[in-house]
């Protein structure tokens, strides 16, 4: 299977990178035999039986599932059967890892007095989808039978290991504009910003990258050891896991917001989605910034705009360049996917939504002559890269490609919050 389908036909670690893209949103649909004026009789039928799993509690299993409903797994050739009681006997308590279990209403086809969903319920060990059937009877909508299939996942770490090469294909770095330069990987951002007083990198990758970034940047005639102030965008082991040691080897001052400076001295344990899984060498930033604070070296200041939603602390950096005489103004996208994460009935993070929508707004008031973004395919690196060489005018000047982003990731995240289960 393509794993770049829908995103909970993934691996788990495959899930975390490849959703960074922009994963194939799941909808709720609804058949054009649907006369009634909402879906909301199915779905809260639905809603009931995402309850029982979100709460732990059997009396929704009860809600959701008419009497006479049989319950089916498929596992290979193995089949298990119960009744609507025996089934709501495994409703106990919730789940310990229940912040990260995302469930969502893939499709839905409603007729007159009858409606079929697919479902799925998405946990870090497995996938569960499930094949239901709903009957109105009486004015209530209940399900009738469920079938349903599990997916277990192997987040071992050599398929991390295996994700990880593809992601860090090395490329030549170049300049984008001005006194900023590309040193990451293929698909993993890092910017060198050089300065007079020495210079700044912002994110250097996994550990595993790092060796990459540090040749880079001697490719490009200048030194690690001047690199001065080290920048995060986001607290993701992809993204800052080679702090640490790039800290050891040039002494830089590490500076990221509270709240992912905060994971960051964690080592990337304790995250509101991923928990300890994808753990990193910790280290404790220097200096936190707050929205809107600048960071000066040599001439250059980066102001940094708090853009949470893919991490509660998800930092974006702006900053104004010149270029032939020319300025523009640059940002760097710290990341907008959310659609994967648990959107509703989030104890640990209960603001997600609204932080996702505040940053869509604030995105949408600033203005960016050059978009770059902590992976290169949110702003077609190899693409801009390619023809560059060719000697096309800047490709990476593109006034237009920030509005454009965003509304497409809004209109992921829009999606993905309507798939999944209404705040209980």
């Amino acid at each position: 299977m393509n794993s770049l389908s829908i995103f909970p036909e993934c691996l788990l670690l495959s899930l975390f990178l490849l959703s960074l893209i922009r994963p194939e949103p799941a909808q709720a649909q609804v058949s054009p035999t649907d006369t009634s004026p909402s879906q909301d009789g199915p779905r809260s039928a639905i809603e009931s039986y995402f309850k029982a799993h979100a709460l732990g509690k059997a009396e929704f299993i009860t809600q959701a599932f008419s009497p006479e409903a049989k319950i089916q797994s498929v596992e290979g050739d193995q089949r298990k059967e119960w009744t609507r009681d025996e089934f709501a006997t495994r409703f106990q308590q919730p789940a310990a890892d229940e912040f990260r279990g995302v469930r969502r209403v893939q499709r839905l086809d409603v007729s007159a007095t009858a409606a079929s969903a697919v479902l799925t319920l998405n946990y870090p060990q497995v996938l569960f989808t499930d094949h239901v059937a709903l009957l109105k009877t009486g004015g209530e909508w209940k399900i009738v039978s469920k079938v349903f299939s599990a997916e277990r996942r192997d987040i071992a770490k050599e398929a991390i290991k295996e994700t990880l090469r593809d992601w860090m294909l090395p490329v030549e770095p170049i300049r984008i504009v001005g006194n900023i330069y590309y040193v990451g990987s293929n698909l993993i951002s890092s910017f060198l910003i050089v300065t007079s007083a020495g210079h700044i990198l912002l994110d250097t990758g996994p550990i595993e990258m790092l060796p990459q970034v540090l040749e880079n940047i001697q490719k490009l005639g200048f030194k690690p050891q001047d690199v001065k102030l080290l920048l995060n965008s986001h607290g993701h082991f992809d993204h800052c896991g080679g702090f640490a040691e790039f800290k050891r080897r040039t002494g830089a001052t590490v500076i990221a917001s509270k709240l992912d400076g905060d994971l960051i001295a964690r080592g990337g344990k304790g995250d509101f989605y991923w928990g300890d899984d994808l753990a990193y060498e910790p280290v404790k930033p220097d200096r936190t910034v707050a929205d809107g604070e600048s960071v000066e070296l040599g001439g250059v200041s980066l102001t940094a705009h708090l853009t949470p939603g893919h991490t509660k602390g998800c930092t974006s950096w702006s900053m104004r360049v010149d270029d032939g005489g020319k300025d523009y103004d640059v940002l760097f996208l710290c990341g907008l996917t959310a659609s994967l994460y648990k959107l509703t009935n989030n104890d640990e993070y209960p603001n997600i939504v609204e932080d996702e929508r505040e940053t869509f707004r604030k995105l949408r008031g600033i203005r960016a002559d050059v978009l770059l973004a902590s992976h290169g395919f949110y702003f077609d690196l190899a693409g801009k890269a390619a023809r560059q060489k060719l000697g096309a005018a800047n490709p990476f000047v593109d006034p237009d490609e920030l509005g454009r982003h965003v509304t497409e990731m809004e209109k992921d995240f829009e999606e993905a919050l309507q798939a999944q289960e209404t705040p209980r």
